[in-house]
C-alpha cells in the first residue's frame, strides 16, 4: 500500500511539471511580426507599419496597427487601423491623436489561430504652440484708412479662433487695445480695413492670431497715412523721393490762365533755371504717376498693351513709333477727366494750344531765361530719352509734355506735342511718347 501511494505522488508531479512547459510553449501557430519605427509625428497624427515574416502556415486575414495611452494594447481596442491582408510590409497612418500625449504602439496580424503582436514601441505627439503669423503690407491709404491684412501660415496644432490686425501710434500694438479688427478663424490670408486714422499720421500695425495656447503677432509695419495734400492727388500716385508738390497757383495775367506755380515732383518754386530743387518728375507721355516718372527709375523693354502698366520701370521701346504702348493710345491725359492723369485734384495736363500761348506771352526771344523770369518761373530740367538714358542738358533746356497728339508720318507714327525750351529760344514741338518729360499742371 505505501509502494501504490507513492507511484500515485509520482504520477501527479510528472502531470504538473508537463502543464507548466505546456503553459510556457510560444504559440507557433500565430503570426510573427515586427513594429515598425514612428515617422511624421504631428500634433495630432503619426505615421508608422509593420512587417509580417512569417503567418505560421495560415493566412492573414487582418493586420495594422494598434496604440493606446497605456502599455500592450490589443486588437479589442477601437484605436486601431486595417491595413490589407498577407505577409509582407505595410504602412499605417494613425489620426485623432491629442498633442503633447505619450503613445503606445504595436503592429497586429490575425489569422485563423489567433493574433500575434509586434515589438511596442512609444512616442510622444508635438505639443501645441501659438500660431504662426505674416503681416500684410499696405494698400490703398487715404487721409484715415488703410487696408492691409495678414497671413495665419500655421496654426500651432490648434483651431486659430479669431484673427485679425491691431494697431497704434505706438510700436508693438498688442490685442488688449480697442483698435483692432476681427476678421474670421482659421488659417490663410485675410484683408483688413483699418479706420479711424488721422491725416499725415504715423501707425505700426502687426496681424495677429488667437488659438487655445495664446496669441501671436505677425511682424510689425509702419505706415503713415496721407495727408491732406496727398489725398487731391489720384488713388495710386507714387511721389519721387517722398515729395509732394505744393499745390501754390499763379496766373498769367496775359492769357487769364492759372497754373501750378512748380513743375510736377518738384519741392519748390524755381530759385533759377538751374534750380535742381525745382526740377521735378520726367514723366511717359500719356502715364500716371506710378513711379515711372522717378529719376532713377528701372527700365524694361518689354511694351505695354494697354493704358496702365502695373509696375513702376520707365519703358524703352527698340523700334518706331517709340512709344511705351501698342498698339498706340491716342485719347490719354484728354481733358479735365483725362486717363491717367498725374495732376492733383482740378488741375491736369494742358494743351499744346495752351503751351504756346504761354510761350507767346513772354519777352523776345522766349529763350530759357526768359522762361524763368515769366510767371511760371520755367526751370530747365532737361528729359530723359526713350533710351532710359538722363540727357545731358539739364540747366541748359527743358521739354514740356502738352496733353496734344501729333501726326508724324501719316498713317501710324503718332507723337504728342512738347514746348521746347533753350538757351537760344524755345517754340512748340513735338516728342516720341517713350521720352520722359517735364509737366507743369494747368487749372481746370
Amino acid at each position: 500500500m505505501k509502494k501504490l501511494s507513492i507511484f500515485f505522488i509520482a504520477l501527479f508531479v510528472l502531470s504538473c511539471s508537463n502543464n507548466e512547459e505546456d503553459n510556457n510553449t510560444p504559440n507557433v501557430s500565430i503570426p510573427e511580426l515586427t513594429t515598425e519605427g514612428m515617422s511624421y509625428i504631428t500634433y495630432t497624427t503619426a505615421e508608422t507599419g509593420g512587417y509580417i515574416f512569417s503567418d505560421a502556415g495560415f493566412q492573414i486575414t487582418s493586420r495594422g496597427v494598434v496604440w493606446s495611452t497605456s502599455q500592450n494594447p490589443t486588437i479589442s481596442l477601437t484605436t486601431k487601423t486595417i491595413n490589407g491582408v498577407g505577409v509582407g510590409g505595410f504602412n499605417s497612418s494613425i489620426s485623432g491623436l491629442s498633442p503633447n500625449t505619450t503613445y503606445y504602439v504595436r503592429a497586429y496580424a490575425t489569422n485563423s489561430e489567433g493574433t500575434g503582436y509586434g515589438n511596442q514601441v512609444t512616442f510622444t505627439t508635438l505639443a501645441n504652440q501659438i500660431p504662426t503669423v505674416a503681416t500684410g503690407a499696405i494698400f490703398n491709404r487715404t487721409t484715415t484708412t488703410a487696408t492691409c491684412g495678414g497671413d495665419i501660415q500655421h496654426d500651432g496644432g490648434s483651431n486659430i479662433t479669431v484673427r485679425g490686425v491691431v494697431w497704434s501710434s505706438i510700436q508693438n500694438p498688442t490685442i488688449s487695445l480697442p483698435t483692432k479688427t476681427i476678421d474670421g478663424s482659421g488659417v490663410g490670408g485675410f484683408q483688413s480695413i483699418i479706420t479711424g486714422l488721422l491725416p499725415g499720421s504715423t501707425y505700426y500695425y502687426r496681424a495677429y492670431a488667437t488659438n487655445n495656447v495664446g496669441t501671436a503677432y505677425g511682424n510689425e509695419i509702419t505706415f503713415t497715412t496721407q495727408s491732406i495734400l496727398e489725398s487731391m492727388y489720384p488713388v495710386g500716385t507714387v511721389f519721387c523721393n517722398n515729395v509732394v508738390t505744393a499745390i501754390v497757383d499763379v496766373t498769367n495775367p496775359t492769357t487769364g490762365k492759372t497754373w501750378m506755380d512748380r513743375n510736377l515732383g518738384a519741392s519748390q518754386v524755381a530759385t533759377s533755371s538751374s534750380d535742381a530743387l525745382a526740377y521735378g518728375d520726367l514723366y511717359q507721355w500719356g502715364r500716371r504717376a506710378d513711379g515711372h516718372q522717378c529719376r532713377n527709375s528701372a527700365t524694361t523693354t518689354t511694351l505695354h498693351s494697354g493704358d496702365r502698366p502695373q509696375h513702376n520701370k520707365f519703358i524703352t521701346p527698340q523700334q518706331q513709333p517709340f512709344d511705351w504702348t501698342s498698339p498706340q493710345i491716342n485719347n490719354l491725359w484728354q481733358g479735365v477727366n483725362g486717363i491717367n492723369n498725374p495732376c492733383p485734384s482740378g488741375y491736369r495736363v494742358p494743351t499744346g494750344a495752351e503751351l504756346n500761348a504761354e510761350k507767346q506771352s513772354w519777352s523776345s526771344p522766349g529763350n530759357s531765361n526768359n522762361a524763368f523770369n515769366s510767371n511760371l518761373k520755367l526751370p530747365t530740367p532737361s528729359y530723359r530719352y526713350y533710351s532710359g538714358n538722363l540727357q545731358n542738358y539739364v540747366g541748359h533746356s527743358a521739354h514740356y509734355w502738352s496733353s496734344t497728339p501729333v501726326t508724324i508720318i501719316t498713317g501710324s507714327n503718332m507723337q504728342s506735342s512738347i514746348l521746347l525750351i533753350s538757351s537760344t529760344g524755345s517754340g512748340i514741338n513735338s516728342d516720341e511718347r517713350a521720352s520722359g518729360l517735364s509737366i507743369r499742371c494747368i487749372k481746370n
